[in-house]
């Protein structure tokens, strides 16, 4: 029998909305919001069945962290599937971690802590299955763990319209079609993650510490503390590792820089902005000078922030 709830903040009392969602829909989980807490508003499809469990949400950006005390408490050994259809994150798990992008699939175990963010207004389907279901079908659960599957591949693009489909029509589906449908998702998914990357092993450590890196910085991007030494000190490499990973990108502190603006544009061009002014946004992205700001955004865009915003409504 399938168990199927829709979850909402629609009528909760404005500025209670967050707290609302993170006692329910967020339980399991240490979250926080990343926007303004009196303008959150959140919608989940839950729908549970022997064979798994999918969620398709769609909220404000929050930040959630699994740790020990979460595990020891619900005792549960998921491994989850997500895919971004809207949005942007980012999600760290032990060694591995990385930014995605809408279209991209994102692996996390639930028995081990995990960080994941969304800076702003996201929609995600996800799937959990019992370990030892993924484990038969997909392989390592440790090989897969905080991994990422980058859309835009035939058979990665295949999986994210049947995954959509699939949560579209799971409500009406009866325990048998259902059963269909998550073995379908499993098979889909075999055939997204068997292809091996290619790269010799330097490049794809390589490859893994930016992805990582890229990950924790923007977790901490609003921090105007944060330092290229912060992120070799936390992922325990070398300076020129790090440097190395981020050649492309003129070294790790141009690479900070331009995420925080990067993180300013996306919210500068938002449409409605969300209610933040430009010194809110310039807040979020760690900058606390606001001549430094505009030079650096100028710099960077051709216009600045308050111009560029102006631009972008039009």
């Amino acid at each position: 029998m399938i168990f199927a709830q829709r979850q909402t903040t629609r009528d909760v009392e404005p500025g209670r909305s967050f707290d609302y969602w993170r006692s329910t829909a967020l339980a399991r989980v240490d979250a926080s919001n990343t926007e303004d807490v009196r303008s959150f508003a959140a919608e989940r499809l839950l729908a549970v069945s022997s064979h798994g469990m999918l969620m398709h949400t769609r909220s404000s950006g929050v930040q959630v962290e699994r740790n020990d005390r979460h595990i020891r408490a619900d005792n549960v050994d998921d491994v989850c599937v997500s895919l971004l259809v809207a949005g942007r994150a980012h999600h760290e798990q032990g060694a591995c971690g990385g930014v995605l992008e809408s279209g991209d699939l994102g692996f996390t175990a639930l028995d081990r802590p995990f960080v994941s963010g969304l800076p702003g207004a996201y929609e995600e389907i996800r799937l959990s299955f019992p370990r030892a279901v993924f484990v038969s079908h997909i392989g390592s659960v440790g090989s897969r763990a905080g991994r990422m599957v980058r859309g835009g591949g035939p058979l990665s693009d295949l999986l994210a319209s049947y995954l959509t489909s699939f949560a579209g029509s799971i409500e009406r589906m009866s325990e048998a079609e259902t059963a269909h449908g998550f073995g379908a998702v499993l098979h889909l998914l075999r055939g997204v993650v068997d292809p091996e990357t290619g790269l010799p092993d330097d490049a794809a450590s390589t490859v893994g510490l930016r992805s990582l890196a890229g990950a924790y910085i923007e977790r901490r991007l609003h921090d105007p503390g944060l330092t290229p030494d912060e992120v070799r000190v936390t992922l325990k490499v070398s300076r020129t590792r790090l440097y190395e990973a981020f050649l492309a990108d003129g070294g790790i502190a141009a690479a900070i820089r331009d995420a925080r603006l990067d993180r300013a544009r996306r919210r500068l061009s938002a449409p409605g902005g969300h209610g933040r002014t430009i010194t809110d946004i310039m807040l979020s992205c760690g900058y606390r000078d606001p001549s430094l700001f505009s030079r650096a955004f100028k710099s960077r865009f051709g216009l600045p922030p308050r111009d560029y915003r102006e631009t972008a409504r039009l």
